[in-house]
């Protein structure tokens, strides 16, 4: 819990499961300047890893623009290091967010948690078969 900019109250918390190979970040509360940082930290943690795949579900109530560029650069980081990447939106507010910015057409975007997993397992078997 951090203090948010006009003397609010901004949560965060931040669930992970592994399901078989693949990691799923469920992020609730409220993504902002304040705790950005602390949602990074988390992401990177699972990236050492070095998963099958990362699944960040965004099941919160605030997303700002922070959040955004979060995705982004955690996208590009996971490619570099040939780990699947996948966001599940199921709200529409951050939805709307992700495609107004066009980050929609990058990130592979789900509706669910299992679909998102699905994805990044088929893709991996797909990447497997190729070599």
């Amino acid at each position: 819990m951090t203090d948010r900019p006009g003397g609010g109250i901004s949560h965060l918390h931040i669930e992970t499961v592994d399901h078989d190979g693949v990691v799923v970040m469920v992020v609730s509360g409220d993504i902002d300047i304040t705790n950005v940082n602390q949602a990074r930290v988390a992401v990177e943690e699972q990236m050492n890893h070095h998963p099958e795949g990362i699944v960040v579900c965004l099941a919160v109530g605030f997303f700002a623009s922070t959040g955004l560029s979060l995705l982004a650069e955690a996208n590009q980081r996971a490619r570099l290091a040939g780990i699947g990447f996948a966001v599940v939106a199921p709200g529409r507010t951050t939805r709307r967010a992700l495609e107004a910015t066009g980050l929609d057409q990058v990130l592979l975007l789900h509706e669910t948690v299992p679909h998102a997993v699905e994805a990044l397992r088929t893709s991996s078997a797909a990447e497997q078969t190729i070599l």
